[in-house]
């Protein structure tokens, strides 16, 4: 066969030799999150420039850590962290760390070197499938939510997460079902998803449904939003991204909320910023204002009290262009 050599310009990015070894498995999206992630050196990566949603490279994220082709450190993942420190000075043993599970049971997490899972043997299965008899039931519901009949090692798979990580049965079938609904039907990409899940802090199920619902909301969301203002394929700026996250899934607005900030912004800027519909937001949120229908009252209320005040709507329109003046003349050094 032809060999053939990349040809590098004056700048060139590094891929780790291991992604080899993964290329049968990984997808198209994941190796756009590879990309992105050698990309960017350790700074922020913008999904968006793939063509990726935030929920979408989480999720391929996910997968190369796992795979050992990418590390990241978490900032809800204190846990993870200590853990690691410790497995420096003790690589023999994992790290075990009790934590409340749901219903305030005690369980133990144990968190491994490189967001690996353990293989375990056909005779140290059959033991644990003999000492929890539930096991046996999650395995098949298990195999049920992915449609398929698992092989030893898929088997495996489902024990480790029980037994090293210390996910319950409710977890687990929550997560292979979000894998489904990702097309990712097999156990090695829900292990690596699940370890990087639990070195986040995503570690009992009411805490996995309130990740999932996150980004599925967000990557909902972002779609909607581009749309909206605009914005085409193009990579989202630092700030239009972080204004969509504080939107989205910090303040919850109603999206007829955001379409009405979109109204007044274009209206008065003939443009359709997010910078200035986060002004319009902001000033909202700290009326009180929650709903569309409310700001449109607040609008017309203002209008009234202006049409019934003709002194102070003359000083509210001399005061507008005295500030399109100052703005103007601004670039040209003078006030």
């Amino acid at each position: 066969m032809k060999a053939y050599r990349l040809k590098y310009g004056p700048e060139k990015i590094e891929l780790p030799r291991a992604l080899i070894d993964s290329l049968s498995e990984i997808s198209e999206q994941e190796l756009k999150a590879l990309l992105l992630s050698a990309a960017a050196e350790g700074g922020e990566v913008d999904p968006a420039a793939a063509g990726l949603t935030a929920g979408e490279f989480e999720d391929a994220a996910g997968f190369l850590r796992g795979a050992g082709l990418i590390n990241g450190k978490s900032r809800s993942s204190r846990a993870g962290e200590s853990a690691r420190e410790t497995e420096k000075t003790d690589a023999t043993a994992p790290e075990k760390k009790p934590e409340k599970g749901e219903g305030g049971t005690v369980r133990t997490v144990r968190f491994l070197p490189g967001d690996r899972l353990p293989d375990y043997t056909s005779a140290e299965i059959r033991e644990l499938l003999k000492q929890n008899e539930t096991f046996s039931s999650l395995v098949d519901a298990c195999e049920q939510t992915l449609g398929k009949t698992f092989n030893p090692t898929e088997v495996n798979g489902i024990v480790a997460m029980h037994d090293t990580l210390g996910l319950d049965g409710g977890y687990i079938l929550t997560l292979l079902a979000h894998c489904a609904e990702l097309d990712k039907r097999n156990v090695r990409y829900a292990e690596r998803m699940a370890c990087s899940l639990v070195e986040q802090g995503v570690s009992t199920l009411a805490a996995l449904e309130a990740e999932l619902e996150r980004r599925k909301k967000l990557s909902s969301a972002e779609g909607k939003l581009r749309r909206l203002f605009g914005m085409g394929e193009r990579a989202l700026t630092k700030k239009e991204r972080a204004c969509f996250t504080v939107w989205i899934a910090e303040r919850e607005y109603p999206f007829d909320l955001i379409e009405e900030a979109y109204e007044v912004t274009v209206n008065a800027t003939r443009s359709p910023g997010v910078a200035y519909a986060d002004k319009v937001l902001e000033r909202w949120w700290a009326e009180g204002i929650r709903t569309a229908e409310a700001a449109r009252n607040a609008a017309d209320g203002k209008k009234k009290k202006k049409q019934a005040s003709p002194a102070a709507g003359s000083f509210d329109t001399d005061e507008f262009f005295e500030d399109a003046l100052n703005r103007s003349f601004a670039g040209k050094g003078k006030k």
